[in-house]
């Protein structure tokens, strides 16, 4: 029974991933997050009955600041400047989030789990990535809002999903082995995620995109030095052709953008950006109330921001760390960079690891998050379904490593045990890797 509960929810948590970038078939999406929840919670449940299959918690440092943001954020309910909207809200955007945040940590129970969940992300990328230019080559323009939450919604998918490129060549357990097709296959996605990126007409997309892969090659870099050392052209070509046509698309869109708004100056586009004369006026309304906020939800000023700017695009912060502030004061600020703190003190420790497949979840956990703050340093898509996929991907990277940590943990204890090795005696990498848990042959129905 308990393995059927878990394919279940495996299937259900993959299909709610895989729908969550379209706003087409809401309905479907609501069907299959209500499955996933109610297996997640049966899976859970079952697990919990046996010592030996108890889920392991994320830890303290996780779970308390977690806990406070989102206890802080339902809170401000009692000082909320619009108590209706801001109830609505902490539904939507706190309570399904948690609940998200928990159906993917418990349905990534094995590394074979992962690659289902990964596979699912860059497999929903390239389907609707396709559907973008297919719309745009058949119509002449694409309406982003008929099936892709928007160009900001879409803008940030391509960045979170960006880091698990790298599964394709990363060898099994936690990636899909390399090999020419895959590389292929990665290549493709790549072509994709830089043509939809331009369609977009976004500026910062491309500055987060290049985060991300700078973000993984510096942390592969670091994390396995020998190989950077021996083959450095085999990290720092890649990255550097990469990082070229991103700038290139980077400039091109600022040209495009200058053109059309500051007769060709670049330098004046930047500098007439609206968004500077919002965070004036947010900077007054924080100031007003620095410690609580206006209660929580990121269009809580909506009303006032629109009408001191005049501009109805600027009806929220266009900053995630500054929407926090405005929303849930200086405490739920705080508490949230605090949360992300803990994640990435998490994620740093599993690259770390003597362990190579804990170590790419570690590696991606870091890309994963760096790229999402530097697509939101100039807006706020900690929102509906982008901080579903966001908060989706974290709890299966962090659910996986945790798991991954026990095993192996496990295993050196065993393998001391038997040998009668000295506890104050330093453990080899090659006794980490010999202790590791060997990968379980993938499932049928579990293959990526």
């Amino acid at each position: 029974m308990t393995d059927h509960i878990n394919r279940w929810l495996l299937w259900f948590a993959a299909a709610y991933l895989f729908l969550l970038p379209t706003n087409a078939v809401t309905f479907v999406v609501s069907i299959a997050f209500g499955g996933a929840a109610l297996l997640a919670i049966a899976a859970f449940a079952v697990a919990w009955r046996d010592p030996a299959t108890r889920i392991p918690f994320a830890g303290h440092a996780i779970l308390v600041t977690l806990a406070i943001w989102s206890l802080w954020s339902i809170l401000s309910l009692a000082w909320s400047t619009d108590v209706a909207y801001s109830r609505a809200q902490l539904s939507r955007e706190v309570m399904d989030t948690l609940l998200a945040m928990f159906v993917f940590y418990v349905a990534a129970r094995d590394a074979a789990s992962v690659r289902v969940l990964i596979g699912a992300a860059l497999a929903s990328f390239a389907f609707f990535a396709l559907a973008a230019i297919a719309m745009q080559i058949l119509y002449g323009a694409w309406d982003a809002g008929l099936a892709h939450h928007g160009v900001g919604a879409w803008a940030t998918w391509e960045v979170l999903v960006a880091p698990f490129l790298f599964a394709l060549i990363v060898p099994q357990p936690a990636g899909f082995g390399g090999g020419v097709r895959r590389l292929v296959i990665g290549l493709v996605l790549l072509a994709l995620m830089i043509v939809t990126a331009r369609m977009t007409d976004s500026r910062i997309v491309w500055v987060a995109l290049a985060t991300v892969f700078a973000m993984v090659s510096l942390a592969a870099a670091l994390r396995w030095p020998q190989s950077f050392v021996r083959t450095p052209l085999r990290w720092l070509a890649p990255l550097a052709v990469l990082l070229i046509v991103l700038g290139l698309a980077f400039a091109d869109v600022l040209e495009d953008r200058a053109g059309l708004a500051s007769h060709g100056d670049v330098a004046i586009s930047l500098e007439r950006d609206p968004r500077l004369a919002l965070w004036e006026h947010l900077a007054d309304h924080i100031e007003a109330r620095p410690l609580i906020g206006y209660g929580f939800g990121r269009r809580i000023l909506a009303s006032q921001l629109v009408a001191e700017t005049g501009n109805p695009l600027l009806a929220h912060a266009h900053n995630v760390f500054v929407s926090q502030w405005l929303q849930t004061g200086a405490v739920g600020m705080i508490a949230f960079a605090a949360f992300l703190a803990a994640l990435a003190h998490r994620y740093v420790r599993f690259a770390r690891s003597r362990d190579d497949t804990l170590a790419f979840v570690g590696v991606a956990g870091l890309a994963v998050l760096a790229g999402f703050i530097a697509k939101d340093l100039t807006d706020d898509f900690l929102f509906r379904s982008n901080a579903k996929e966001l908060w989706a991907m974290t709890a299966f990277l962090l659910g996986y490593g945790v798991r991954r940590e026990r095993a192996l943990a496990l295993a050196l204890r065993s393998l001391a045990d038997s040998a009668g090795a000295d506890e104050r005696q330093p453990v080899s990498a090659g006794a980490v890797r010999a202790a590791a848990p060997a990968p379980s042959p993938p499932r049928p129905s579990e293959s990526a």
